[in-house]
């Protein structure tokens, strides 16, 4: 029903009732039951409109997928890398009289002339014959004093060195040596045979004379390296090499 249908049964549902009302004022008995008739009609009216206009309204269907609530934020972890980090250097760590291995190769210097020339240090026990260096001093500065030969200084990425290793050959009492090249002996066994193998009695620092070295019954004999302030004493009968 629209809405002008309905004002006209709301109009007329209020206005039987009144009539009625006026003319039970004036009727008498009969005029009393025609009067209830139309306030009876006026009620029913009233009730019909009343239904119609509380009556739901139709609701369209709308067709689609529901969509879930959004997850709550979560909070983002730091990102992780797999690179590892750089293994410690197994040469930073050593120190003063710690012995190293350096492999030495012979090489050509820049006229021609040949050379020896020394590899990359690893470390070594002292009492092995392929430990032919000692450690002086290992740290910050550079290195210093004349006994050294060899120095090592790896740098980081920024170019600084991260360490200087400073080596001398490993000269020991006791031990013995192939001097057939004496500018770089090796360690052996005592019992090799050679003309230049030769056994160490006493190893002399800042010193530049064989005055203090112990003999035998055949004398003695060392080796000077002014340079180095170094000196180191053989048995008597020994014959190093030059």
């Amino acid at each position: 029903m629209g809405s002008h249908g309905v004002g006209w049964v709301v109009g007329l549902g209020v206005l039987l009732p009144g009539i009625a009302a006026a003319l039970a004022r004036r009727s008498g008995a009969r005029g009393r039951m025609v009067t209830a008739g139309l306030a009876v009609v006026g009620w029913v009216l009233l009730f019909a409109a009343a239904t119609v206009v509380i009556s739901p309204v139709p609701r369209d269907t709308i067709a689609g997928t529901a969509i879930a609530a959004p997850p709550e934020l979560v909070q983002a972890v730091q990102p992780t890398t797999s690179a590892k980090p750089d293994a410690p250097d197994p040469m930073a760590a050593l120190k003063a009289g710690d012995c190293v291995e350096v492999p030495i190769e012979q090489a050509k210097d820049v006229t021609g002339a040949p050379t020896w020339k020394a590899g990359s240090p690893e470390p070594s026990d002292c009492n092995s014959v392929d430990a032919n260096y000692r450690v002086l001093q290992n740290g910050p500065d550079p290195c210093a004093g004349p006994l050294y030969t060899l120095e090592s200084a790896p740098k980081d990425k920024a170019g600084k060195a991260r360490y200087h290793l400073c080596l001398t050959f490993d000269w020991r009492a006791g031990v013995c040596y192939d001097t057939t090249t004496m500018d770089v002996p090796s360690k052996v066994d005592c019992g090799v045979p050679g003309d230049h193998i030769v056994q160490a009695t006493a190893v002399l620092e800042n010193a530049t004379s064989g005055a203090g070295c112990p003999r035998d019954g055949r004398g003695a004999v060392w080796v000077v390296w002014s340079k180095l302030q170094l000196t180191v004493c053989f048995r008597g009968g020994d014959n190093p090499g030059k």
